[in-house]
């Protein structure tokens, strides 16, 4: 019986590291079987996500706290050029954009969104790979990083 006890705290144990261990992409078997070239646009993007989040951060600064209207406003001042999405394609650039994101270099760089006015919110988005599990410990499969408090891909309007 103490046997029994003792594997099932230890199983517990076990369960409740692995759950505060913050989910990476990377550790997925479904990044271990992607072709080389995959991996390395997704470091790629990651890269890019982490110069947007902090130009976009530096205009806020300037700007009472607000984000650009497009990531296009954030050249020459802030970045010399934009970042082109390495998953973007000529198909990906022609296609209306959904859910309230702006195309940037002319569709074939990130995507943005802003949050609701007055808010120091914003979503960057890659085209990504289809079904890829990058947020899988939230369900998401899309590849983006926000900022703010989003609830089901709405920005709400916060009053001071």
């Amino acid at each position: 019986m103490k046997r029994i006890l003792f594997l099932t705290f230890l199983s517990l144990a076990v369960s409740l590291v692995a759950a505060e261990k913050p989910y990476d992409f990377r550790a997925a078997d479904a990044y271990r079987k992607l072709p080389g070239a995959d991996k390395q646009r997704l470091e790629q993007v990651h890269r890019d996500l982490v110069l947007l989040w902090g130009a976009l951060d530096i205009y806020a600064d300037e700007h009472s706290g607000n984000p650009p209207a497009t990531l296009d406003d954030l050249v020459p001042k802030y970045l010399a050029e934009l970042p082109s999405d390495p998953f973007a394609t000529q198909d990906t650039a022609s296609a209306q954009t959904t859910h309230g994101y702006t195309q940037s270099k002319k569709g074939m760089g990130y995507r943005f969104k802003q949050g609701a006015p007055g808010n120091r919110a914003w979503v960057i988005a890659s085209i990504g790979l289809a079904d890829f599990p990058y947020l899988a410990e939230r369900g998401n499969v899309g590849l983006y990083v926000c900022k703010g408090t989003w609830i089901s891909g709405i920005n709400p309007v916060i009053t001071k």
